[in-house]
């Protein structure tokens, strides 16, 4: 009998075809738990892969996605905000405000940013960026970090992009850093309430911070009141 599974992918859809015949197949392109699985079972003997045609969109937030992005936003790394808060951001710059949807619509992961600052310190900053779980490790949120910086520096002329992260979160500081981002300056107890924490304010460069002034990092931490914006 053969077993039809669908892996979704950034460029559309995988259908994994397994069955009772052809060699054994170690490793496959499209990597993730579920294959593990199929490829470590015995019964698992042939896999075959097909493509659709069918893209993976990015476009503008809008405002209906409120009610659709709980795939998302029900994650445990994921902060929900209050309607206002998106409400802001989709009215004051809404092209950093983005989308990924899948070819079935319903959507994947979003990138939430503004643009901020005066003078060299004008930039573009992530103030949100995730993925829903189920499309993870498929390069969504490079994806995503890559058009907000694109944005930013070819709409908003900014000298750089900023973020900040839980100092204890190694996983999305090594992320960042394969993105091209460095640790700028330690914030002490940015993040208060129930589970209060440093942060890292990392820092990438854009094309008109031509030397590169911006990321150079300080040599002392700061405390929250001591942030420009």
């Amino acid at each position: 009998m053969l077993l039809s599974v669908i892996i979704p992918s950034v460029v559309g859809y995988y259908t994994i075809v397994t069955g009772c015949c052809g060699a054994p197949i170690s490793s496959h392109p499209c990597s993730g738990p579920l294959l593990h699985f199929l490829f470590e079972n015995p019964v698992v003997l042939a896999v075959r892969v097909v493509q659709f045609s069918t893209m993976t969109s990015t476009r503008q937030f809008q405002m209906n996605d409120l009610f659709r992005f709980n795939n998302v936003n029900l994650d445990v790394l994921t902060e929900t905000y209050n309607m206002p808060f998106y409400l802001e951001y989709m009215s004051k710059w809404p092209d950093l405000f983005t989308v990924a949807e899948a070819p079935n619509n319903s959507i994947m992961g979003y990138m939430l940013g503004k643009s901020e600052g005066s003078d060299s310190l004008w930039h573009g900053h992530v103030s949100a960026v995730t993925v829903a779980p189920l499309y993870r490790r498929l390069g969504l949120a490079k994806t995503l970090m890559e058009d907000l910086e694109d944005t930013s520096s070819n709409l908003y002329n900014a000298y750089f992009v900023d973020l900040f992260v839980r100092a204890s979160n190694t996983l999305a500081i090594n992320m960042y850093e394969k993105f091209g981002y460095v640790k700028y300056r330690r914030v002490l107890g940015y993040y208060s309430g129930d589970d209060p924490e440093d942060a890292w304010d990392m820092r990438k460069a854009l094309a008109r911070d031509v030397k590169k002034k911006s990321v150079i990092p300080m040599d002392r931490p700061v405390l929250p009141q001591e942030l420009e914006w």
